[in-house]
């Protein structure tokens, strides 16, 4: 039996990727369980570097399972209905809170909440067979996992309402100059880049990353008091490890450091 989701952890570098090939990589309830649990089970690990998600086949993901939603005939309120959504749109949150750079690697279509999860991504790579699309107003949504939250952070709220409104596709050379993806790649050396990247990542100091990635977050919520408080202690925190000590000691020796993530 076919696994719908493919996870695999190199040396740090935890890859999940979706497996529904024949389907676009449309994501069924049971997939958003089964990766909300992945995430909630490998993202706080201590020695992880970095998670990147892609799609098998020709496609990210087009989104959410229509024909899955469409069989479903629970009949349970309103208020069920939002809060079982809103536990597996966890997923987004865990993704953009990550401690670890996040990225997401796109070989064809981004549509719906496969679009949404790439969007909670650090870093969107995509080769220029990339499509991306809301998709949501086609059947009569109006978004979840954060599409609205994330596509407004990146693009401004006069263009997301644009791509949200009409669900245009919009190939990789206009995302890429929209800003929604930061690395425009060709197919045949998408491996070769992506295992660069990987690379960098294994070099970086997991401790000051995790505190970048919270001070881009707290900038976020407006409060420029509590984010420079915040700033300030995420540095000192930092100023105590011994990554940063030996750092300093190989800067001055102009010696390779290899960060240990204590």
């Amino acid at each position: 039996m076919q696994n719908d989701l493919l996870v695999n952890d190199n040396e740090g570098i935890l890859e999940i990727t979706f497996n529904r090939p024949e389907r676009k990589n449309a994501i069924s309830r049971n997939m958003f369980e089964e990766l909300l649990g992945i995430l909630e089970k490998n993202i706080y690990k201590s020695n992880l570097k970095a998670l990147f998600l892609s799609g098998s086949g020709d496609a990210f993901s087009a989104g959410g399972d229509v024909k899955d939603m469409a069989a479903n005939t629970e009949n349970i309120s309103l208020q069920e209905k939002t809060q079982n959504l809103r536990r597996i749109m966890e997923i987004s949150k865990i993704i953009y809170n990550s401690p670890v750079p996040t990225v997401a690697v796109i070989n064809g279509v981004a549509a719906g909440a496969g679009f949404a999860l790439s969007l909670a991504c650090d870093f969107r790579i995509s080769t220029e067979l990339g499509k991306f699309t809301t998709a949501f107003s086609k059947v009569g949504f109006s978004g979840d996992f954060g599409v609205s939250f994330f596509l407004s952070k990146i693009v401004g709220t006069s263009k997301a309402k644009e791509l949200l409104f009409f669900s245009d596709v919009i190939d990789a050379k206009n995302a890429f100059q929209l800003g929604i993806i930061n690395y425009l790649i060709e197919s045949n050396n998408q491996q070769e880049f992506i295992n660069e990247i990987k690379n960098k990542f294994k070099k970086l100091a997991p401790i000051a990353i995790k505190y970048i990635k919270k001070n881009i977050i707290n900038f976020d919520t407006g409060n420029f008091e509590k984010y420079l408080e915040d700033e300030a202690l995420y540095q000192m925190i930092c100023s105590e490890t011994e990554d940063h000590k030996n750092a300093v000691k190989a800067f001055v020796n102009k010696e390779k450091m290899k960060f240990q993530g204590k």
